[in-house]
C-alpha cells in the first residue's frame, strides 16, 4: 500500500507540473509556444498566444488575418532555416502591476543561425498574450 501512495504523490505532482506548464504562467511560456505553433503552421494555437482585447470588433477579422499571413510568413522564414530548434529567453521583465511584459528571445534554428526578437505582452484572464503591434 505504501507503494502506491508514492505512486499516487508522485503522478499528482507530474500532473500538476504539466498543468502549470500548460497555463502560460510566464511571459515567456507564451513566446515559446507561439513560435513553437509558428513552426508548424499551425494558426489556431499561435493565434490563441495573442491578444485581440484592442482590438475593436470591426476589425477583428483583419486582424487574426495578419495573424494567419504572419503565422504563414514565420513558417516559411522557420523552414527556409531548416526548422526551429529552440527559443531561449535572454531576459524577461514583469512590470510592478504584474500586467505587462517585455519578453527577449534568442530564436535558434537547426542550420545555425539565430536571431533576437522583443515582445510586448499582456495578462489577459491569468494568461499571457502576446500584444499586436
Amino acid at each position: 500500500m505504501f507503494p502506491s501512495r508514492i505512486f499516487s504523490a508522485f503522478f499528482m505532482a507530474v500532473f500538476a507540473l504539466a498543468l502549470t506548464a500548460c497555463s502560460g504562467g510566464k511571459p515567456e511560456s507564451t513566446v515559446e509556444t507561439f513560435y513553437e505553433a509558428a513552426a508548424k503552421g499551425d494558426v489556431e494555437k499561435a493565434t490563441q498566444q495573442i491578444s485581440f482585447s484592442s482590438v475593436p470588433a470591426a476589425q477583428m477579422m483583419a486582424a487574426k488575418g495578419k495573424v494567419q499571413m504572419i503565422v504563414g510568413e514565420m513558417q516559411a522564414r522557420i523552414q527556409a532555416n531548416d526548422g526551429l530548434d529552440s527559443v531561449e529567453t535572454l531576459e524577461s521583465k514583469i512590470n510592478e502591476e504584474g500586467k505587462l511584459a517585455t519578453v527577449r528571445s534568442k530564436v535558434k534554428f537547426k542550420n545555425g543561425k539565430e536571431q533576437t526578437e522583443n515582445h510586448r505582452l499582456i495578462k489577459e484572464d491569468d494568461s499571457w498574450k502576446i500584444l499586436l503591434k
